[in-house]
């Protein structure tokens, strides 16, 4: 067996992760928010939050178009991923001031973009099966 005999398997596997991390978005970006706010003792407007998760959303858009036009395979999207951190930047510089005071890191916008695209999508069925036809008894 080759790597190549496993993609399938990553390819579901990357696949799911995705899907969890963004159930965990709207769980945990929250609360990180409220944590800086707690220990830095700055308040944060509702603005602020909405342009960074607005602009994280918007590039998680791309993201997918990118993915179903073939530009990125599920593999590349990693918060990691150069591409992806390249793609959080550009985020960040949308709403550079929003960013700064969340305090919002490449790394981290890339992960909440890679939680917010839909990769499910992207992914093709891993194998069809042709329906049987049922046998008539005359």
């Amino acid at each position: 067996m080759t790597l190549a005999d496993f993609e399938p398997i990553f390819t579901a596997l990357i696949a799911v992760v995705g899907m969890v991390i963004t159930a965990m978005i709207p769980i945990y970006v929250p609360r990180a928010i409220a944590a800086f706010e707690a220990h830095t003792k700055v308040k944060l407007t509702d603005q602020e939050r909405t342009a960074v998760l607005q602009a994280a959303r918007t590039t998680a858009g791309l993201v997918e178009t990118q993915l179903q036009q073939g530009v990125l395979h599920l593999r590349d999207v990693t918060p990691s991923n150069p591409v992806m951190l390249a793609a959080a930047k550009a985020a960040i510089a949308r709403v550079p001031d929003s960013a700064a005071a969340v305090g919002m890191t490449p790394l981290s916008m890339s992960t909440i973009i890679v939680g917010a695209a839909d990769t499910a999508r992207a992914m093709t069925p891993l194998m069809v099966l042709p329906a049987k036809e049922d046998a008539h008894v005359s």
